[in-house]
């Protein structure tokens, strides 16, 4: 087990490396209703969908921000939707990130970390795209500035253009 997923096992409170139902390519998007999340999320049926998992104490988290809030004003009115789901056990570490960050997309917080849990990021922070059939098509492990940025550019753009 890598030391980031051991240190997510133990941070949040989860067994990351048992649950067998961890996110894989085909799945469908996460049912919102079973996880108690603060923030709402906005509706997301025939949209190009990046669920986005980060923390508050996350640097690479941090620096995508920028970044992502670039994409969705870029492709918000071509149906594409980021939902960025914080995995911080405190209110006030979310609220105070968010305060200095200003996002520019949807922001929840998985209040009991079970969203997150579900889905089994492998790192922090870790985006899983989905296609406007809602079915999970990409997941991007890490941030790593602008290639990170070209590699979602490449997988999303298709996508948009998809059953429109």
């Amino acid at each position: 087990m890598s030391s980031v997923k051991r240190y997510l096992c133990f941070s949040l409170g989860c067994l990351l490396a048992t649950m067998a139902n961890a996110a894989q390519i085909g799945d469908g998007l996460p049912d919102w209703t079973a996880h108690e999340l603060e923030g709402e999320i906005p509706a997301l049926a025939g949209k190009v969908v990046m669920i986005d998992i980060w923390a508050s104490w996350c640097a690479p988290c941090k620096a995508s921000f920028p970044e992502y809030a670039a994409l969705q004003a870029e492709w918000a009115d071509q149906g594409f939707v980021i939902v960025a789901v914080s995995v911080d056990r405190k209110a006030t570490d979310y609220t105070r990130f968010l305060r200095q960050n200003e996002p520019g997309f949807v922001t929840v917080r998985d209040v009991n970390q079970s969203l997150v849990a579900t889905l089994e990021p492998p790192a922090m922070p870790t985006s899983f795209i989905y296609g406007r059939d809602g079915r999970l098509r990409a997941v991007h492990e890490g941030f790593r500035g602008k290639s990170t940025v070209e590699i979602i550019r490449a997988e999303v753009l298709p996508l948009l253009q998809e059953n429109k």
